[in-house]
């Protein structure tokens, strides 16, 4: 039995993909090392004990902490101190800025002799030498890196990280589905009509404020002309006589997902299409995306929900998680570069719904292998647990 803290996540947020990580995270680890026990770090515990089925401890901001805001010190040290270690897992947990953070929950856990292992994050690129500089010295704590895709290896090999860096994959790919009557449901209540051949579209809050929204860096022309091509592959969709389904992954107020499907919507010509606007665990959500016959995402885990159940997908290369992700599972064809014409990106969602038995056999078989990676790791884990 171990009990582990673990850090690294949005957790809290209500971001669907979020909080499927540390879902996905407590089942594999459950299933390799039963008698596991978690402890996320959130900033909303109560929403984190409900949905995700962990305990959770309000998230500390150093600067909230100066201020007099928050937990205190003492709260945090007695989590740490009874773990036996802390897993720093979630989303993408390196990136260029907030390292006052960062240090603090990679360095308690140096401070308080427990063992660190990093499980399957993601890594931005980083461009700062302060940074290169503080993430090398962070990393170097760590008894275990596993990284979800290629392009965060890439990065951290590129700083000069002096440990293994062992690519594995996103703890999403074991989040357990809802049944599909379940996400059958949730379209009917929303008015879809279920009868017809369906396509889902996840999009997510793009803007100039690049760091606010968490992903890189993107000009108003580029973000304008990536909802132009949406806003064209959702007609084309409904022309060719499907039931185009906007479905947000998270709602938060300076990160929602409704805000962008109004800006797309917007672009649109003839009969509007479905949004999902009723709120969804994300079992649900991933019942809703299994239902369907393709998936065209930029939230991330749109792409790895679809995936893991088969169903095609088409992504946009706005940020390297997208194309790295789908290079994993055998879809590296299929990612819309920003600037492509909209016929681009149309060949590519007609190659996705032309694929049929074939592709869906290979994202099983592909989604299959990451498991097996992700699963191997969690056995490198227990092992140097001892």
């Amino acid at each position: 039995m171990a009990r582990f803290v673990v850090f690294g996540g949005w957790f809290g947020s209500g971001n669907i993909g979020d909080d499927a990580i540390l879902i996905g995270l407590r089942e594999v680890l459950t299933e390799t090392l039963p008698g596991t026990e978690i402890v996320a770090i959130s900033s909303d515990p109560d929403h984190t004990r409900i949905v995700c089925g962990v305990d959770a401890i309000p998230l500390l901001s150093p600067l909230g902490r100066i201020r007099g805001n928050g937990p205190s010190l003492e709260a945090y040290y007695r989590t740490f101190k009874e773990a036996d270690a802390c897993i720093i897992s979630g989303g993408t947990p390196i990136y260029d800025y907030g390292h006052l953070s960062r240090g603090l929950h990679f360095g308690l856990p140096r401070a308080l002799g427990k063992q660190l292992f990093c499980f399957g994050i993601g890594a931005k690129p980083i461009r700062s030498r302060t940074g290169a500089a503080f993430l090398r010295l962070l990393l170097r704590r760590a008894e275990l890196i596993s990284v979800r895709d290629n392009p965060s290896r890439d990065e951290l090999l590129r700083l000069g990280v002096d440990k293994q860096v062992t690519v594995t994959g996103d703890s999403a790919l074991f989040l357990p589905p809802d049944d599909q009557v379940t996400g059958l449901r949730k379209l009917v209540d929303c008015g879809v009509d279920t009868s017809r051949p369906m396509a889902a579209i996840c999009p997510r809050a793009l803007s100039t404020d690049f760091r606010r929204h968490y992903h890189e860096p993107l000009s108003r022309r580029e973000i304008v002309g990536i909802r132009r091509a949406i806003a064209r592959v959702a007609e084309k969709l409904s022309e060719d006589g499907r039931e185009v389904v906007f479905v947000p992954m998270h709602r938060a107020p300076y990160d929602d997902d409704l805000s962008e499907i109004r800006a797309i919507t917007g672009l649109m010509r003839g009969r509007p299409p479905w949004v999902v606007d009723v709120g969804m665990l994300p079992g649900e959500a991933m019942a809703v995306l299994g239902c369907m016959g393709l998936v065209f995402g930029l939230r991330l885990h749109s792409l790895i929900m679809a995936a893991a159940q088969g169903v095609p997908v088409v992504g946009v290369d706005y940020d390297p998680k997208i194309r790295g992700f789908m290079e994993l599972v055998g879809l590296g064809n299929l990612v819309c570069e920003i600037d492509e014409p909209d016929e681009a990106y149309f060949e590519r969602v007609e190659w996705a719904l032309d694929g049929g038995r074939r592709l869906r056999r290979r994202l099983a078989r592909y989604c299959e292998d990451v498991r097996g990676r992700i699963r191997e790791e969690a056995r490198r884990l227990g092992a140097l647990l001892g």
